[in-house]
């Protein structure tokens, strides 16, 4: 409903501006031509003013300059006076506040490191698998990862297995992994949950960001290592605008 709101009040500023230049044509190619710039520098402070937040930097552009383009084509045809190509110039006038304002949030602003896709109006995290801030778009919000993370496997925790030790005690030597359901044969170690007893391997416990499948029971001390092995999605950077 924002984003239809956002809109609608974009249209309602072309209207306002076409209005304008209509007004300004009456005093001639000058008129025109300040008539176009005026209005681009309008839509502009109607944004800002209210606060609207578009998607598409862009389209503020191209709503200036489509809002002067009436006001030009009716002068031209309620004239008997032949006017110079130059008034062709008002809408591309009307264009230049917003598409520079444009430019410099685009160079500014924040942008997925994944899709390179700007952060604006978009949910963003910092992925604690490699640290990389990813869009909505760009965030498997099941798997809690990034979708890099997810399509090449990168692990949350260590493989050191004195780092699992100091977390779990001794590995589990029997028995099958509650997740994947491979037996405890030595060469993947296997770590009991202390809350339900349950075992689970080590790909699976990372797989499932250090949270037991049969209870919920979580890893402990995890934030004493958060800046490298926070839970998966646990830190949502922050909803940019």
């Amino acid at each position: 409903m924002t984003r239809l709101r956002n809109y609608v009040l974009l249209v309602a500023l072309g209207i306002v501006a076409a209005t304008a230049q209509l007004v300004a044509t009456r005093w001639g190619l000058a008129g025109a031509l300040a008539g176009g710039f005026l209005c681009g520098l309008l839509v502009l402070a109607g944004i800002r003013v209210l606060a609207l937040q578009i998607g598409n930097l862009y389209l503020p552009s191209i709503v200036a300059a489509a809002a002067v383009l009436p006001g030009v084509l009716f002068a031209m045809a309620g004239s008997d006076v032949a006017w110079p190509r130059t008034v062709w110039m008002a809408p591309l006038l009307a264009a230049l506040p917003t598409s520079v304002a444009a430019l410099v949030t685009g160079m500014r602003g924040r942008k997925c490191q994944l899709c390179r896709s700007s952060l604006r109006g978009l949910l963003s995290f910092s992925c604690p698998r490699c640290h990389l801030v990813a869009c909505e778009n760009c965030w498997q919000f099941e798997r809690d990862r990034c979708r890099l993370c997810e399509a090449n496997q990168i692990p949350l925790f260590p493989v050191d297995i004195l780092w699992w030790q100091q977390r779990f005690g001794s590995q589990v030597h029997g028995g099958r992994c509650a997740l994947c359901l491979r037996s405890a044969d030595g060469r993947v170690a296997q770590w009991a949950c202390a809350g339900c007893g349950h075992s689970q391997c080590r790909p699976c416990w990372d797989d499932n960001n250090g949270q037991c499948s049969r209870c919920g029971w979580t890893i402990p001390d995890l934030q004493a290592d958060a800046s490298t092995y926070d839970a998966a999605g646990a830190r949502p950077d922050k909803i940019s605008r």
